[in-house]
C-alpha cells in the first residue's frame, strides 16, 4: 500500500479539531501517570553522584538579567489542584506550585547551561554531602540560613518531618514520597520510619538497605519538598485528615519552604499568583518579582492571548500541537522553543492471553505501523520514535534506528512481513480492542487510534477502541479482554527511568499483571529485569550506559509494549521573557533563571 492511501483517509490533514485533542493532557491523567519520558541528544551530563562545588548561581548568560515583573504564564498547571495539602493530592499542578515554593536537598541541575539538567544534580538545602560505604549511608551537610518567606530557617528536623508526615501522618493516600521511594522507610515500629536523622541542625543523615544510583537523583524529584513543621502545625487547623500533630494544609499562607517563591493567593478555578521570598539563600537568583498563573486549559484560548500580549509564556504540561506551534512560531512577538516530547502513549498488550502471548503477533502488529510518515504527515516532521520509555530523555540512550536487528521490529514499516509473522502465528484477521479513558486529550484518542485502525487495516488487522471513565480505565477495574490497554507516560524524574518503567513498577495494568506473565514464561524478560535492578544499583555511569542499551535491544527486539509516534513540544513565550526553556527533565526549577525585560 503506498503512503498516500492511508493518509487520504483523513484528507491529507488532519482537523485543527482533532490536533487540538492530540496535544493537551488533563490534570487527572497526569496525576495517574507513570513519571518517565523522553529526551535529546545533548552531550553526556556528569554523573548523578558528582557534587557541584558551592551554590548554584547566576550564569554568564543572565549577566544583563533585570530583577522585577510579573511573569504571566499558563500551562505550568494542567488545572485545578484537588487539595492545597502536597503530601495527599497527589497532584502535578500542585507540584508545580511546590517545587518553586520549597527547597529539597539537591536539585536537578536545570541552569540554562546544565549539560543534563535531569542526570545531573546540583545542591539546594544541602551544601555538601558524602557516602562513605559506596551508597548506603548518606551524611548531608546542610546550608544556614535558609528561610521561609516569614523568616523561617529550615533546618536538619524539618527535613526528618517531612519525609515522615508524608509516611506516618499521610495514611491515604500513601505519601508521594513513600511511594516513589520506598527504600528510605522502614517499618521498625509497625508505620513507616524513614531512615534518617538530624545529626544536629545542620546535618543531615540517611541508611539505606542497600546503594540506590538514583538516590541523589530523587531527594531533588518533584515527589517531596521540605516543609517546616511549625507553618503548617501552628497556622493551620487540625481537621482529621492527618494523624494528631502533623497538621493540616488548608491556606497557602502554610505553603511555605525556603525556596524562590510563595504563594500569595489561591483562586479556585482560577489560578496562583507567587511573589519572591525575600529570604531566598541566593540573593543572585530569583529575577522576577512574581508569577501570575490563571489556569487556560484551552490552547487555542493561550494563543490568542499570547498574542495579544495578555500572556507571557504558556507551558509545557499543557501542551500546543505541532501545527500551533509552528503557526506560533510566525507571530512578531513570540519565539518558540522545540522540545523533546512529554508524553509518551504506551500500548500495553494483553500478554496472559492469545494472540499478544505471542511475540510474532508483537512484532507483526508493530510492523503494521508506518511510523516515518506518522511523523511526516501528522507530526509535520516534529515526531519521534521510540522503542520504550527510556530512549528520549537519559542522554545515553539508543535510536531506534541504531538497533539494527534487534530494532527492525520497531524502526521498520513492513506490511508483507507483518502479514507473514501473522500468517505464522496463525492470526490472520484477528481483531482486538484498543481501550483507553475519556480524560484529557491524550487519552481521548483522536486521531491517533484512527490512524491506527487505517494502518493495521491493511494488514487484516481489525482494531475496535473502547473508551471508558477515567476512575475505572486506570483504577485496576477493567481490562479489555485479549485487547491492548492504552496507557501514556508524562515527565521523567530520576536518572534510571527504567526502574518505575511500566512493567517494573508494579506491573498492574487494569488489574492484570501481564508483566508479571512475561517474568514466568520468558527467559529474555526476566533478563531485562535483572538488568533494570542491577543499573539501579551501579554507580559508574558508563556501566549504567551499556546496561541500558542492553535493555533497549531486548524491548525493541520483543516488543513487550510499543508507542505511537511522539510530537516535540512547542514551547512559546514572549520575545521579551529570556530563559524560558523548560528541558526535558522539566522539574520547574527553572523559573529561578527566568527574567522578562520592562
Amino acid at each position: 500500500m503506498t503512503e498516500s492511501n492511508y493518509w487520504s483517509r483523513f484528507g491529507g490533514t488532519v482537523s485543527r479539531r482533532t490536533i487540538l485533542r492530540g496535544g493537551a493532557v488533563g490534570v487527572a491523567g497526569l496525576a495517574g501517570a507513570a513519571l518517565i519520558g523522553c529526551g535529546d541528544t545533548k552531550k553526556d551530563a556528569a554523573p548523578a553522584g558528582t557534587a557541584a562545588a558551592g551554590t548554584p548561581t547566576a550564569v554568564a548568560s543572565n549577566q544583563t538579567a533585570k530583577k522585577g515583573g510579573t511573569l504571566r504564564i499558563s500551562g505550568q498547571l494542567t488545572g485545578d489542584v484537588p487539595s492545597l495539602d502536597y503530601d495527599r493530592s497527589n497532584s502535578s499542578a500542585l507540584g508545580s506550585i511546590t517545587n518553586l515554593t520549597g527547597v529539597k536537598l539537591t536539585q536537578w541541575d536545570e541552569r540554562p547551561d546544565s549539560p543534563g539538567p535531569v542526570e545531573n544534580v546540583i545542591p539546594d538545602l544541602a551544601e555538601s554531602w558524602e557516602s562513605p560505604d559506596q551508597g548506603t549511608t548518606w551524611t548531608f551537610k546542610l546550608k544556614k540560613g535558609v528561610k521561609t518567606s516569614d523568616g523561617l530557617e529550615v533546618k536538619a528536623e524539618d527535613v526528618v518531618w517531612s519525609l515522615n508526615r508524608q509516611a506516618q501522618g499521610i495514611r491515604s493516600p500513601q505519601g508521594l514520597v513513600q511511594s516513589n521511594m520506598p527504600d528510605i522507610y522502614s517499618a521498625r515500629t509497625g508505620k513507616a520510619d524513614i531512615n534518617a536523622k538530624a545529626i544536629d541542625e545542620y546535618t543531615l543523615q540517611f541508611k539505606l538497605a542497600k546503594p540506590d544510583a538514583d538516590f541523589l537523583s530523587m531527594m531533588g524529584g518533584h515527589w517531596w519538598s521540605v516543609e517546616h513543621k511549625d507553618v503548617i502545625t501552628k497556622k493551620g487547623t487540625d481537621q482529621g485528615k492527618t494523624a494528631p500533630g502533623w497538621g493540616d494544609i488548608i491556606g497557602v499562607d502554610q505553603i511555605r519552604g525556603g525556596g524562590p517563591y510563595y504563594p500569595s493567593e489561591y483562586v479556585p478555578a482560577s489560578g496562583f499568583k507567587m511573589k519572591r521570598n525575600p529570604n531566598f539563600y541566593d540573593s543572585n537568583l530569583a529575577y522576577l518579582d512574581g508569577i501570575d498563573h490563571p489556569f487556560i486549559l484551552d490552547p487555542a484560548a493561550a494563543a490568542a492571548a499570547l498574542q495579544a500580549g495578555q500572556l507571557d509564556a504558556f507551558g509545557p504540561l499543557t501542551q500546543f500541537t505541532v501545527n500551533q506551534g509552528l503557526d506560533l512560531s510566525k507571530a512578531a512577538n513570540l519565539q518558540v522553543d522545540w522540545q523533546p516530547c512529554m508524553v509518551w502513549n504506551p500500548w500495553v498488550f494483553d500478554m496472559r492471553n492469545k494472540p499478544f502471548n505471542d511475540v510474532r503477533v508483537r512484532r507483526a502488529l508493530s510492523h503494521a505501523i508506518d511510523r516515518q510518515s506518522w511523523i511526516k504527515n501528522l507530526l509535520q516532521g516534529r515526531g519521534r520514535n521510540g522503542t520504550m520509555v527510556l530512549p528520549w530523555l537519559t542522554y545515553w540512550a539508543m535510536d531506534p534506528a541504531k538497533m539494527g536487528e534487534d530494532g527492525k521490529y520497531i524502526n521498520t514499516y513492513d506490511p508483507a512481513e507483518s502479514k507473514k509473522l501473522l500468517t505464522a502465528a496463525g492470526a490472520e484477521k484477528f481483531k482486538f480492542t484498543l481501550q483507553t479513558s475519556n480524560i484529557g486529550a491524550y487519552t481521548v484518542t483522536y486521531p491517533f487510534a484512527d490512524l491506527m485502525t487505517s494502518m493495521l487495516a491493511n494488514v487484516g488487522i481489525t482494531q475496535e477502541t473502547k473508551i471508558v471513565d477515567y476512575a475505572a480505565h486506570i483504577g485496576g477495574k477493567t481490562f479489555p479482554d485479549n485487547g491492548i490497554y492504552q496507557s501514556f507516560i508524562v515527565r521523567p524524574d530520576i536518572q534510571s527511568y527504567a526502574y518505575a518503567q511500566v512493567g517494573l513498577g508494579g506491573g498492574l495494568v487494569g488489574g492484570a499483571d501481564v508483566y508479571g506473565e512475561l517474568a514466568k514464561n520468558e527467559p529474555e524478560y526476566v533478563a531485562f529485569r535483572e538488568l533494570a535492578e542491577k543499573q539501579r544499583l551501579t554507580q559508574d555511569r558508563n556501566a549504567r550506559k551499556e546496561l541500558v542499551n542492553d535493555m533497549q535491544k531486548r524491548w525493541a527486539k520483543n516488543v513487550w509494549n510499543f508507542y505511537w509516534p511522539s510530537p516535540d513540544s512547542p514551547v512559546v513565550s514572549n520575545k521579551k521573557v529570556h530563559n524560558f526553556r523548560p528541558p526535558p527533565g522539566w522539574n520547574w526549577n527553572i523559573m529561578k533563571y527566568v527574567w522578562k525585560d520592562a
